[in-house]
């Protein structure tokens, strides 16, 4: 999306009108965060920003995975408003997206994916994350695990030795709890044929 320069003008101003009057964003950084919750945003070079966020420590310095990345230039990474109730920076990051608008939605020039202010209003993905989705999926068994899934993931266990504080806590969970006829009819087969300590004395073959 290009932007001439009456409409670079027209992003510029909120941004310049929240700031007028604010001490020099340069004192925060990833070290010395602002304080409480805020809202922040990347700016191009052109001084219009291309991301909107909200934060709370150093949430504005540090991006990971397939999130938006941040500017080069530090001093391109500025605070809006500081010090802020959660709700505060939500409403805040939410009408500042509104106004810019979103280039995957086609209102705007930023780079946002959402609408704001919970993370997920508004959400669009693309076709190719969709796939990829998809794709990713492929082959699994996403109902009930099938009786050979159960017998490799008993397999994998055996040879893992719990600790004593993980037994106990198994035990004091089950401490209370009626086991239904299936279960007891269950363990009672189990244990047919299998004397008491002879687990012990298993000679490896």
């Amino acid at each position: 999306m290009l932007i001439n320069k009456c409409e670079s003008r027209r992003y510029q101003r909120p941004l310049t009108l929240m700031l007028q009057g604010a001490i020099s964003m340069t004192i925060y950084s990833k070290s010395n965060p602002p304080i409480g919750f805020y809202v922040y945003a990347y700016l191009r070079e052109d001084g219009t920003p291309y991301y909107i966020g909200k934060g709370m420590g150093d949430r504005a310095w540090y991006k990971a995975g397939t999130e938006v990345g941040k500017p080069v230039d530090s001093n391109k990474i500025i605070i809006i408003e500081q010090n802020l109730t959660e709700l505060g920076s939500l409403a805040i990051e939410r009408r500042l997206i509104r106004w810019y608008g979103r280039k995957d939605s086609g209102t705007g020039i930023l780079r946002n994916l959402t609408d704001g202010g919970d993370g997920t209003s508004g959400n669009k993905r693309s076709t190719e994350t969709i796939e990829k989705m998809r794709n990713s999926m492929l082959g699994k068994n996403i109902g009930p695990q099938s009786v050979e899934h159960k017998i490799n993931a008993a397999n994998a266990r055996r040879g893992i030795k719990q600790s004593q504080e993980h037994i106990q806590a198994r035990v004091n969970a089950c401490k209370g709890k009626p086991r239904s006829d299936e279960v007891k009819l269950k363990i009672s087969m189990s244990k047919i044929g299998i004397k008491r300590g002879s687990h012990k004395n298993k000679i490896n073959t």
